[in-house]
């Protein structure tokens, strides 16, 4: 028998999948309960299970709102007529200030941390959808400093480098410092791109 939606359905399932995030980012996806995620919610156990047939599939649903979040990030950012260097800043400022926010900064802990405890044709999605964004950073990267294409085995690196410096700001980054988060993803974008610019990539790669 099909469920029958309740009045609220969508908002209360935002808020299981916020809770959860919040619970999973704490203590971890395998020591996290059901129960321990209906209390945060303000649900009864049965009414998390109307919502969601298991923990895993909280899991799933919240790295897929993530990951299309970030998606649209790419987008939003890359489809536009702007040169490719302030595609750059606008695609890592919308990216901190994501990854400052609360509830995405949660959901990010738990893709960083979490992940192998996904199902597997769910964690092959989520990879799949990180390479495509890794890969369209890597373009990006390669637009803004034409001469890497020349040296093509550090486009991946440096892009790693740069989504490893990204990547952990939810770790130290606090609201009562002195730089908001556009003036962070400012300074991380200048910092990142005038490195990109003025090094020697030929003196870094042995010859073969």
């Amino acid at each position: 028998m099909a469920r029958t939606r309740s009045q609220g359905y969508d908002s209360v399932k935002q808020a299981i999948i916020d809770n959860a995030a919040k619970l999973f980012a704490t203590k971890g996806f395998a020591s996290t309960s059901i129960n321990e995620i209906a209390d945060s919610a303000g649900l009864s156990k049965a009414g998390v299970y109307h919502y969601f047939d298991s923990k895993s599939e909280i899991l799933r649903a919240m790295l897929t709102e993530h990951l299309e979040t970030v998606t649209e990030i790419v987008d939003t950012a890359l489809n536009t007529s702007e040169p490719p260097r302030a595609k750059f800043l606008a695609f890592t400022r919308m990216l901190i200030e994501s990854y400052t926010r609360p509830a995405s900064r949660n959901q990010h802990v738990v893709l960083m941390s979490d992940i192998d405890a996904l199902q597997p044709k769910d964690r092959e999605f989520v990879v799949t959808t990180e390479r495509r964004i890794i890969r369209a950073i890597e373009r990006l990267l390669e637009s803004i400093h034409p001469p890497l294409k020349d040296h093509p085995d550090f486009s991946r690196p440096l892009t790693m480098l740069f989504f490893g410096m990204i990547n952990w700001t939810d770790n130290w980054y606090s609201e009562k410092g002195h730089l908001a988060p556009v003036e962070l993803a400012t300074l991380a974008a200048e910092l990142f791109l005038n490195g990109l610019e003025h090094t020697d990539y030929s003196a870094i790669q042995q010859p073969a």
